[in-house]
């Protein structure tokens, strides 16, 4: 699915600006071809995933853009309280019945992240 989403190669944002336990956003392309992917870092492992709830298809950041994290693990989106694994991206609670999160590949290289 990345490939579809995050050309491969693309900078995504430097290691330093995702702590461990925490979530950033991003945003790659332009106008209608924009794509918005919550960046985390777990267990010093990076991973993405498309910026979008399976619950409600809402954004998951919060009205300031930040993405709550509970306890360094979860996700927990800012509209409606579905929460996801950090790592994986899997439901872990509330409304989104089972449905994990979009993964997108990358890649970490020389400080910074791409799309893979």
């Amino acid at each position: 699915m990345s490939g579809t989403l995050v050309p491969a190669g693309v900078r995504l944002a430097a290691t330093a600006d995702v702590p461990e336990g925490a979530a950033l956003v991003v945003h790659v392309g332009e106008g209608e071809g924009r794509v918005s992917l919550v960046l985390t870092r777990r267990a010093g492992a990076f991973h993405a995933f498309r910026n979008r709830c399976t619950h409600a298809d809402y954004p998951l950041q919060r009205a300031d853009g930040r993405v709550l994290v509970q306890q360094g693990r979860f996700i927990v989106c800012g509209a409606h309280g579905a929460s996801y694994a950090l790592d994986t991206g899997a439901c872990a609670g509330g409304p989104c019945n089972g449905k994990g999160l979009t993964r997108v590949a990358i890649v970490e290289r020389d400080g910074a992240l791409f799309g893979a």
